[in-house]
């Protein structure tokens, strides 16, 4: 169950919202946060029920090893690198564990591969929630939570699909005071409904054309591979802060306020921009507990230029278990070694060219992150950088299968205000109100499976 679809919209969203008005009218702050937790583990155990007890005796563990974890204490520090260590073999042995033995059974070191297994949902989010609150815990930043507050923090629904990544500092006062009122109610609604609109309208269509095109990237004309990757680019764009608008309006009904994630990241004019600007809380976790850690940009040009590539690694990793993922963090990592390089000159690029040049490093990125294969990104990369000036035309092959998502989606990535900025404005009033509606109709109507492109829109790559 996501938060696209009809039981999750339908169902589990009205009857959870309103148990907690309930609950918490009357009988208090606590019973609101008892349904709030109980909804959440419904909600994960509704996914795999196995995976329950991963994401329970993930929270025992650590809310064990956290109350350990004081400041001045003989035994903090090597405390805190084992809480550490263990969160992250318990993430690497369900996403890496069989990319890992795969290596090693094609070096000659192991004489069979490990299967591949389900993910637990949201295994990478509350990893990185927990290391960091572990770690803010040795450092006497973070009080003991408990593990009825933890539990909640690790599980409350609406980030935990897809982020954001949230802080223990930012969410634990509002969750503890969590409410429900008209006002946010509103704002919940407009933010949801963005991004619903977003995920099912824009990425969900794009996703026909770039899965078409991507599982046959070789040969392809010039202009074809370009629109092929701005296909995925837009795809991927709006279905992930598609996501992270409708967590963020989620949270709204309960009181709570999650950070921002996106804010209109192709508008950046550089690749340090693009990084402020896209999956912030990542960046802002891989900032705060990798990068500055290892020195950050103190230690000399040779120093920064390896902290960022050792960053972008992690990040790449962190995305997902496979070469292609790996690629497309070094790729990020050299261009941002280049940025350093550039802005340590002081040369200031013009605003339009920097735009050119940051896009021309993304697009030419995304391509091994969505690719099957590093042969297939090699296949991609090479059409999009050498290929015929022929344009394939007509039904079975043309441009105008995406145009009008694509047109859309770079009107309202290029141009439009993001949903943070559009959130801000918002007031509950008509034209508010029937901006809401017309958006939640169009997406529930897709939801419901209502409306489906026009054939002549199929397009083949």
């Amino acid at each position: 169950m996501v938060f696209s679809t009809v039981g999750f919209l339908f169902v589990f969203l009205p009857l959870t919202v309103g148990a907690f008005v309930a609950a918490r009218r009357c009988l208090g702050v606590g019973a609101g946060l008892a349904v709030l937790t109980a909804a959440s583990l419904a909600f994960y155990g509704m996914w795999n029920q196995g995976h329950l007890a991963v994401l329970l005796g993930s929270v025992v563990v650590n809310c064990v090893l956290a109350a350990g974890l004081m400041p001045g204490r003989p035994w903090t520090r090597a405390l805190l690198w084992a809480a550490v260590g263990a969160n992250l073999l318990l993430l690497g042995w369900f996403k890496y564990a069989a990319f890992l033995s795969g290596v090693l059974f094609s070096a000659g070191v192991l004489g069979a591969a490990l299967p591949a297994r389900a993910l637990p949902l949201g295994i990478s989010f509350f990893t990185f929630q927990t290391v960091a609150y572990l770690v803010d815990r040795a450092r006497g930043l973070a009080p003991h939570m408990g593990p009825w507050r933890h539990l909640l923090f690790i599980s409350f629904f609406p980030q935990l699909v897809a982020g954001p990544i949230v802080h223990h500092s930012e969410m634990m006062p509002q969750l503890d005071r969590a409410r429900a009122s008209a006002a946010d109610g509103a704002a919940g609604l407009f933010i949801l409904a963005i991004g619903l609109f977003k995920k099912v309208v824009i990425a969900d269509s794009l996703a026909y054309y770039s899965d078409v095109g991507f599982a046959n990237p070789a040969g392809l004309p010039l202009i074809n591979a370009w629109v092929l990757a701005g296909t995925y680019a837009l795809q991927l764009y709006f279905d992930f802060s598609g996501y992270s608008d409708m967590a963020t309006g989620l949270a709204r009904f309960f009181g709570v306020r999650l950070p921002a994630n996106f804010l209109s990241p192709y508008k950046a004019t550089s690749v340090a921009a693009f990084w402020r600007r896209w999956h912030v809380t990542l960046s802002e976790f891989l900032k705060r507990y990798v990068y500055i850690p290892l020195g950050g940009s103190r230690a000399g040009a040779t120093r920064t230029a390896v902290n960022l590539m050792l960053t972008m690694l992690l990040g790449g990793i962190w995305h997902g278990a496979g070469w292609t993922f790996i690629l497309w963090g070094a790729i990020h990592g050299a261009a941002l070694v280049v940025n350093h390089a550039w802005r340590g000159l002081g040369v200031v690029m013009p605003a339009a060219l920097g735009w050119g040049l940051t896009m021309a490093v993304v697009l030419l990125g995304w391509v091994p992150f969505r690719a099957e294969s590093l042969a297939d990104a090699a296949a991609l990369w090479e059409s999009m950088l050498g290929g015929s000036g022929e344009i394939v035309r007509g039904y079975d092959g043309n441009l105008l299968g995406p145009a009008p998502y694509l047109l859309a989606g770079a009107a309202a990535a290029l141009a439009c205000p993001n949903s943070v900025e559009l959130a801000e404005r918002f007031r509950p009033t008509l034209p508010w109100a029937l901006w809401t509606g017309g958006m939640l109709a169009v997406a529930l109507a897709y939801v419901l499976g209502r409306i489906e492109p026009p054939e002549f829109l199929y397009y083949e790559f």
